[in-house]
């Protein structure tokens, strides 16, 4: 019995590293990096492998924005904190 459902349309093959290599520069060039991500994370065709790391990718990146946000306010706020403190 198979325990992994079988996702039409996806291609299942593992991806060559010329084809890594390829996703990945093209992940690095600013604006297309997040335009191809968005695409390749909502095609319902390409290669699952390729989806799921771009799915992964999105993320952590907002897993690292969210943290970013919450560090900058945190240590914003301090640092106002601290400056009112110091001038009374």
């Amino acid at each position: 019995m198979n325990a992994t459902p079988v996702q039409s349309g996806y291609d299942t093959s593992p991806m060559s590293v010329k084809d890594w290599v390829i996703t990945m520069i093209l992940l690095a060039i600013p604006v297309v990096g997040i335009v191809m991500l968005i695409i390749w994370i909502v095609s319902s065709t390409g290669n699952i492998n390729r989806r799921n790391y771009c799915l992964a990718s999105l993320v952590i990146a907002a897993i690292a924005i969210v943290l970013v946000i919450i560090f900058a306010v945190f240590f914003g706020g301090m640092a106002a904190l601290m400056s009112t403190q110091q001038g009374a």
